[in-house]
């Protein structure tokens, strides 16, 4: 219950259209049974009237007989309109705030988890979430209301009979529906951990389906997708029959509710305190109140799976940030300088790839950290952009990183990563994320220093050219080189690059090498590289 409140809590600025949909479902089900109950009224009216030979004026009835049928159709319509346009709005406000939670979380936090899992919990378990106010909270609160105002009609009736309909709606609203959802917890939960599941062994398979095919083991992942595909609707066969005898119970609790009624009300006709029609109007009016506790009940049913869905999201929105913000942040000096002191830092158990390391770069200076795959360089470049904590001391422009925020740290420094991520756009639209109101002219000179014009003037659609999900439709040096234009174009003082010639020749890599040198002049660099060959345009080289 803490994590709904939690979630209507970053969506309260829709609470006008959910109380508008609370409002519309409510009117509906009033609507209906309305129409059931003076259409009851009227049919035995007219009855009595016709046998008694009594005068009976049919035209206020049957207009509003008419009244109700179409309200209760516009109404329909108003309220799916309403709900769902709530619920739509409430999905677009959590993806944004789930994106907020997520996004300082990475890499440290979220490299625990794979892409497929990610996926499943940033779309799918948000998309779940559409029934947490259109099929949960709406149906309740509507439901709550309309027992409450189904008692007080029948009430003014007959007493007694509104204490026994009041009884059965509790029966079929509260205490059913609260078996309901004991029941369906298990099925429900265990369904939406299997569908996780299998959304991310599916992703997983399709990202990595050239590697399945040249090892032969898509057999394996099919037979892993058959396994929990088979074990997911097993889960929802059982909750499906179980739903049923829910629904079907609720159906009794109608009828025995319809038939105490009748014996309670019976009397009263026989004492003259209630008039047949009267009794057949209360009758119906009666039986369509039980609209509002079935859907009180079908909520229960959805409530653990959606449950699940949250907890699966708040388990990672809740995470500890990997490096706490300061208080009072200080400002950058302008200055480029960078030091670092006695860093130290682990991944965990006493794996130390840094250990009472330093260094020292000055302002317009380039340096090479250069040594074998594991020994810690690509890690010195995640400390220095704040992605990581660590023990020791480290200074931009004099002032220490734990000093400052690392959004304000960021904005000095560009940095190309060991594993940079192209986007499924243009080549131009993956360029211009470091710099969206860039010019063509500055486009173009970055193009030319990641030795990208040959090759993009060479292209029917130019930069217009789709680079395809993760840089697919390019090939692995041209999509580095496109990341490389990306980094180049931020204006920063401090130019972190690791591999930059990563998935180059050495023609390729000499000619980008001394382009990249003439772009960066005058500018700091740290250079991470095991390649021997860019450490020529570097000035001081330090091997771990």
């Amino acid at each position: 219950m803490g994590n709904i409140l939690r979630i209507m809590t970053v969506t309260k600025s829709q609470w006008k259209w959910m109380a508008l949909g609370v409002v519309a479902t409510v009117f509906v089900i009033t609507a209906n049974a309305l129409l059931m109950a003076v259409s009851g009224w009227f049919i035995a009216s007219m009855a009595v009237a016709g046998l008694t030979k009594v005068s009976f004026n049919y035209f206020i009835p049957s207009a509003a007989i008419r009244l109700f049928a179409i309200g209760r159709t516009v109404g329909r319509y108003l309220e799916r309109l309403v709900t769902h346009n709530a619920a739509l709005r409430i999905l677009s406000e959590l993806r944004v705030w789930l994106f907020m939670k997520f996004a300082p979380l990475s890499p440290a936090v979220l490299e625990k988890y794979s892409s497929g899992e990610l996926s499943s919990r940033f779309r799918a378990d948000i998309d779940t979430l559409e029934n947490l106010y259109l099929r949960i909270i709406a149906p309740v609160v509507a439901g709550v209301i309309a027992i409450i105002a189904s008692t007080l009609f029948v009430a003014i009736w007959n007493g007694l009979a509104a204490l026994a309909l009041l009884a059965f709606l509790l029966l079929s609203g509260v205490i059913m529906p609260m078996l309901a959802r004991k029941i369906a917890a298990p099925h429900a939960k265990r369904g939406a951990v299997l569908a996780g599941d299998l959304r991310r062994v599916i992703t997983d398979g399709v990202l990595g389906g050239d590697e399945l095919i040249l090892l032969g083991a898509v057999d394996k992942s099919t037979q892993s997708v058959s396994r929990i595909s088979a074990e997911l609707v097993k889960e929802q066969m059982s909750l499906a029959v179980k739903g049923g005898i829910i629904n079907s119970s609720l159906l009794l609790s109608a009828g025995l509710c319809t038939t105490t009624l009748l014996v309670i009300c019976t009397s009263s006709v026989v004492s003259a305190g209630l008039k047949g029609p009267e009794l057949v109007m209360l009758l119906l009016f009666c039986a369509a109140s039980f609209e509002a506790s079935g859907g009180i009940s079908s909520a229960m049913m959805l409530f653990p799976s959606v449950s699940e869905s949250l907890s699966r999201i708040t388990e990672i929105a809740d995470s500890s940030l990997p490096v706490k913000e300061p208080l009072e942040p200080h400002q950058l000096t302008g200055s480029c300088s960078l030091r670092m002191e006695n860093v130290t830092y682990s991944y965990g158990g006493e794996h130390y790839p840094l250990n009472n390391f330093s260094l020292d770069l000055p302002s317009g200076s380039r340096m090479a950290l250069t040594g074998s795959s594991g020994v810690g360089k690509s890690t010195v470049a995640q400390l220095l952009l704040r992605f990581r904590e660590y023990e020791g001391s480290i200074t931009f422009g004099d002032v220490d990183l734990k000093a400052l925020c690392g959004d304000d740290l960021r904005s000095g420094i560009s940095a190309l990563s060991q594993n940079p991520h192209i986007f499924n756009s243009t080549i131009r639209e993956n360029i211009l994320v470091a710099k969206p109101d860039a010019s063509d002219e500055e486009i173009a000179a970055v193009v030319h220093a990641a030795l990208l014009d040959e090759w993009v003037a060479g292209l029917p659609d130019g930069l217009e050219t789709r680079t395809g999900e993760g840089g697919r439709e390019v090939s692995g040096g041209e999509a580095r080189r496109i990341a490389l234009a990306r980094t180049l174009l931020k204006n920063a003082g401090l130019y972190i690059l690791d591999e930059p010639t990563e998935g180059l020749d050495a023609v390729t890599e000499e000619r980008m090498l001394t382009r990249l040198d003439m772009r960066l002049k005058g500018k700091s660099l740290l250079l991470i590289t095991h390649r021997p060959a860019p450490l020529k345009i570097v000035d001081r080289i330090i091997r771990l």
